[in-house]
């Protein structure tokens, strides 16, 4: 039997309206949560999976849309995802065993840590400091909710 190559994926067409969308509201109305640990959670429990290879690289392109956009460093987040999946993303799972813990901390590294690693990078470039608000709470409290309730059988 035979399988038929797909040339056209209307989940893959749907995600990336999805993405632009996303980018387009957030850019809009400042409340409008930008879903970057959402996305930076998928990018973490998918990275190794070859079959959905193309979502984490749009889930990347996400991600350095949202920089360009707010001011931020380009490719940070890349170099955030790569250097916590390679050297923490094991031992949080080996340590937690808690799931919601574990999407915790990986929402919380998406807005925290990405915010002290570009602040690491204007400090060695001599650039303007990003600055910190208080919405990065609210953002880390609705990520983390979207999260659990999408990931939590990933994890």
């Amino acid at each position: 039997m035979i399988q038929k190559e797909k040339i056209f994926d209307f989940r893959l067409v749907l995600f990336s309206i999805v993405l632009v969308l996303i980018q387009i509201f957030s850019s809009m109305y400042q409340f409008f949560p930008t879903f970057v640990g959402v996305f930076f959670c998928y990018v973490l429990l998918e990275i190794d999976k070859k079959e959905k290879f193309l979502y984490v690289f749009l889930s990347f392109l996400y991600l350095s849309f949202y920089e360009l956009n707010k001011g931020f460093s380009l490719f940070s987040y890349i170099v955030l995802a790569l250097l916590f999946y390679y050297v923490f993303a094991e031992r949080i799972k080996s340590y937690f065993t808690c799931k919601n813990c574990i999407l915790f901390i990986y929402v919380f590294v998406a807005y925290i840590g990405h915010f002290f690693l570009n602040e690491l990078i204007s400090y060695a470039l001599h650039k303007p400091h990003p600055s910190f608000s208080m919405e990065y709470f609210y953002y880390i409290g609705f990520d983390f909710i979207i999260c659990s309730i999408f990931f939590r059988s990933k994890v």
